[in-house]
């Protein structure tokens, strides 16, 4: 007899860009308002995918929580490459206190960085969402509607328009529910708008500048950030922004990455850039990160059609995953839960392997994506199900993201 434990095998989530923040930067997910595949494990895997995380490559979504979890972990989250989303809760605090600033490189129903949506369970529901270090959203607008507990931030009060970007054509007037009944009151130290009771809690504005700045740390000419500059800054340097507007070179902010190639003007032809690095989300790095592969310029996710993962080890004994041109058939690669043949994310599929589809993942030497077994998967047809099992665990066989187990005791078939 076998037993299939509760349990969450994350894998590749936390990517371990050194030098970067001087943290880590994670993989976000793009669930939406989907329950998840397990909601006795959903906490725990919130747990696993953000603690000591401070870069979210994705979305942050929080969703789907109640009782009183102890979300900390969440405390180190400084940046949000695409939206924030918080919904379906009833905790009454989410701690995104050094959350700096939003990209929304990819948006919540197509143009909110961040919804905050129907945070009620009975008479219990969110109460602070404690946003204090938020100065920064470069695209897309504001969606706070059916909290009726919501006392912090008061939608009302804040400020929207000093944290969202003035060049983004794409943020919107903000969708804003009125303050919950019964709530205290800013601190006295706050001139307006606050994310929670505390002095700590003022809204920091960094828009209220001299003519010619896009941010500020005071009103002076003086006081004006560079133009790389995102979220702030605490001198007038490119090298002391509090975020960058586009790319974070070994904290200095840059409009473009150091190119592959530089031109040489003594013998009119481009060479090798020794100082070359690839982009990766808002950040330059020497090498890609563990599960990310190397093009020419970028680390991806994916190798295109007609390309393939290889491995190279270079002249110190690292490793590099790069992409490279098939000689003839590329190796069969598959797409997990959710996205459609060509790797695009698709929330209408399934959400959970079965006898039914398992037979999709056969003969494939890498899987990119999200599997999820619970007690269903194995309700029908096991021993086509136990056949997979025994096939797939090869050297060869890879998941790139999430493998998610929820079940009880099992016999094996005969």
């Amino acid at each position: 007899m076998e037993t299939a434990r509760s349990l969450v095998f994350i894998g590749a989530v936390l990517l371990g860009v050194p030098g970067v923040l001087g943290g880590e930067v994670c993989r976000g997910t793009d669930m939406k308002l989907a329950l998840p595949s397990s909601l006795e494990n959903h906490y725990n895997t919130l747990k696993l995918l953000y603690t000591d995380c401070q870069v979210v490559h994705g979305n942050l979504e929080i969703t789907h929580l109640h009782g009183n979890p102890d979300l900390s972990f969440l405390q180190g989250i400084i940046e949000v490459q695409g939206y924030v989303l918080v919904a379906n809760v009833s905790v009454s605090l989410v701690p995104l206190d050094n959350l700096r600033i939003i990209r929304g490189s990819q948006l919540f129903d197509s143009q909110y960085a961040i919804a905050v949506l129907n945070n009620t369970q009975g008479n219990r529901g969110l109460r602070t969402l404690r946003l204090r270090s938020l100065t920064e959203i470069l695209q897309g607008g504001i969606n706070i509607w059916q909290n009726p507990y919501l006392c912090f931030p008061d939608p009302r009060s804040i400020d929207w328009s000093d944290i969202l970007d003035k060049q983004s054509n794409q943020s919107k007037i903000p969708k804003l529910q009125p303050r919950a009944p019964n709530c205290p009151s800013c601190s006295s130290a706050c001139a307006k708008g606050c994310w929670g009771e505390t002095s700590q809690d003022c809204q920091t504005l960094t828009g209220n500048c001299a003519s010619g700045c896009q941010r500020c740390k005071g009103p002076l000419t003086s006081d004006c950030c560079h133009k790389q500059c995102a979220a702030g800054c605490t001198g007038p340097r490119d090298s002391d922004c509090l975020a960058c507007r586009h790319f974070n070179d070994s904290g200095v902010c840059k409009e473009n990455c150091p190119e592959p190639t530089i031109y040489d003007p003594n013998n009119y032809q481009a060479k090798p850039n020794a100082n070359k690095k690839f982009y990766f989300g808002a950040f330059c790095v020497k090498t890609c990160p563990n599960n990310y592969l190397a093009m020419e310029v970028a680390c991806i996710l994916y190798c295109s059609q007609s390309n393939q993962e290889v491995i190279t080890i270079n002249p110190d004994g690292t490793e590099t995953q790069k992409c490279e041109k098939c000689e003839g058939n590329c190796p069969n690669v598959c797409y997990g839960l959710g996205m459609d043949n060509n790797g695009v994310i698709d929330n209408h599929g399934i959400t959970v392997v079965t006898s039914a589809n398992v037979k999709q993942f056969s003969n494939c030497k890498k899987i990119f994506g999200s599997l999820a077994f619970r007690a269903q998967s194995f309700e029908r047809f096991i021993t086509g199900m136990y056949r997979w099992f025994h096939e797939a665990p090869t050297e060869q066989h890879h998941c790139s993201a999430v493998l998610q187990s929820a079940g009880s005791a099992l016999q094996s078939p005969p």
